[in-house]
């Protein structure tokens, strides 16, 4: 093939991303992240080129994944033929090992360039929550690096071909205007969305003396020159490609009713004082945050106590003490996504292990950043019992946002059962109800939200479809409670 194709994609991060190296975390960097970024050799955060190749190919047609961006499988037979029998062409067994097949890819990825903006990378810390006392669970503190919005990303594209002008690197050229990037992990709560900026497409034509010159004193990013053409450009395509549609039409619009306090797990000393102030969560910009993995956390919890409290069988307890771990086969594990623990892979299987322990949820939530809001200190102490009065190194101090707006964004990528949604409704209901509250606190007052006008009548008018959904889907009766239960004593544990 006498005609190299170099196709340049530069990429922009819209938000927060990482692509988590762990096996970088060792016994003496206990005070790096637990999920630090990915780094050269040098310690500059990149990107591996298998992380856009996996989108890339995750947005082509199912069926053009394999001729565009080869694989690997294993032979239902004997590993020389497929399933009727017929010899692989260009196929080769990969490593010599009996029953797998390789395909290569006639699409090659030569590398990537990462650019940071002004800002550093950044890190943020999460904790799971313990569904019975409503606070946070033991041991489940951890932290993850993450690359800040604005990070260019670039990476290049080599393709083979006979002629300049060739089907295959049309269609990849339109697979590329189609993109929806989606990098690294936690795509799920905000994390990894990008935008494809520009491509630029520069043909080689090793047959003619410029473009053998051209090869042979090039290379790198040298080999995409100003004689490179514009084949997509971000300023004649408004928006980019379309993005993941929204469960409910649009975003919802809630207000703060109080006070709400989620924090970023630091503390900020204050001169002349001996006790810090508890921050909360910002993003880039400095404004205060409510970020996708709390929705995503109180919603889930939620969304499960309903559906067993209605009657729906089957659903299990995605936290829990000395639970299993998340099924994977109920409706909240199909939407919200699932993931085995540790103490339910060490048994031991009854023949063969499971595939796969654990999957990605189709419910996609963003962040939420507060908006109008006025950020406050508040100061607080515990009481002596026996005295009555403040008690002595009990004085602490909190970060509050009072009088902010913001949105909630739920999208899906995928399909969500109708008891999830409808039971997703019920639990926004109560969110604007204030029977459900978001962050620290909410038991003394924090974390109260109230619904928009617009949302409050969406709310109103879905109630009693959903109502509707539950009880059509309702498998297990619902006891009626006995005269003991028909009163709540003072220690009796309410589920959170």
């Amino acid at each position: 093939m006498s005609v190299v194709h170099i196709l340049q994609a530069d990429l922009e991060l819209t938000g927060p991303a990482a692509v988590a190296a762990p096996e970088a975390h060792t016994v003496g960097s206990v005070l790096r992240p637990d999920l630090p970024l990915a780094r050269d050799g040098w310690g500059t955060p990149y990107l591996p080129a298998t992380s856009l190749t996996g989108s890339l190919r995750q947005q082509a047609p199912e069926d053009r994944r394999c001729p565009l961006f080869g694989d690997v499988f294993k032979n239902p037979v004997d590993g020389t033929g497929d399933a009727t029998g017929e010899d692989k062409g260009d196929a080769v067994r990969a490593g010599g090992r009996a029953g797998t097949i390789a395909i290569a890819s006639p699409v090659r990825v030569l590398g990537t360039r990462l650019t940071l903006p002004d800002s550093e990378p950044t890190r943020r810390r999460r904790t799971a929550v313990d569904r019975h006392r409503a606070a946070a669970k033991a041991t489940s503190l951890h932290d993850r690096e993450l690359l800040p919005p604005g990070t260019a990303l670039t990476f290049w594209l080599r393709i083979d071909t006979e002629t300049a002008q060739d089907v295959l690197v049309e269609e990849v050229i339109a697979l590329l205007g189609a993109w929806r990037p989606r990098i690294g992990g936690g795509r799920t709560t905000g994390y990894g969305r990008a935008e494809l900026v520009t491509v630029r497409h520069r043909i080689i034509d090793l047959s003619t003396p410029d473009g053998l010159r051209h090869w042979l004193t090039e290379g790198g990013p040298g080999l995409v020159d100003d004689r490179a053409t514009v084949a997509h450009e971000r300023a004649h395509r408004p928006g980019g490609a379309l993005d993941e549609p929204y469960l409910f039409g649009e975003a919802l619009g809630f207000r703060i009713a109080d006070a709400l306090h989620v924090g970023s797990g630091t503390r900020a000393d204050r001169a002349a004082r001996r006790t810090g102030v508890a921050q909360i969560l910002r993003d880039h910009e400095d404004i205060p945050l409510v970020p996708g993995s709390t929705w995503k956390g109180v919603l889930r919890a939620r969304v499960e106590f309903i559906l067993r409290s209605v009657g729906i069988g089957g659903v299990c307890a995605s936290v829990g003490d000395g639970a299993a771990g998340t099924c994977g086969t109920c409706p909240v594990c199909e939407a919200f996504g699932w993931t085995e623990r540790p103490a339910t892979t060490a048994h031991a299987y009854k023949g063969e292990p499971p595939q796969t322990v654990g999957a990605r949820g189709h419910l996609l939530f963003a962040d939420s950043p507060v908006r109008d809001g006025t950020v406050r200190v508040r100061n607080h102490v515990a009481l002596d019992r026996v005295f009555g009065g403040a008690r002595d190194n009990a004085l602490y101090t909190e970060e509050i946002v009072e009088d902010g707006h913001l949105s909630l964004h739920i999208r899906h990528d995928g399909h969500v059962p109708d008891v999830v949604r409808a039971a997703l409704v019920l639990a926004l209901a109560d969110l604007a109800d204030g029977t459900t509250g978001i962050g620290g606190g909410t038991t003394r007052g924090h974390g109260t939200l109230a619904a928009q006008p617009r949302t409050a009548d969406w709310l109103t008018a879905e109630r009693a479809a959903a109502v509707d959904t539950l009880r059509a889907h309702r498998t297990l009766p619902i006891p009626a409670p006995t005269a003991a239960e028909a009163t709540p004593t003072a220690t009796e544990e309410i589920p959170a």
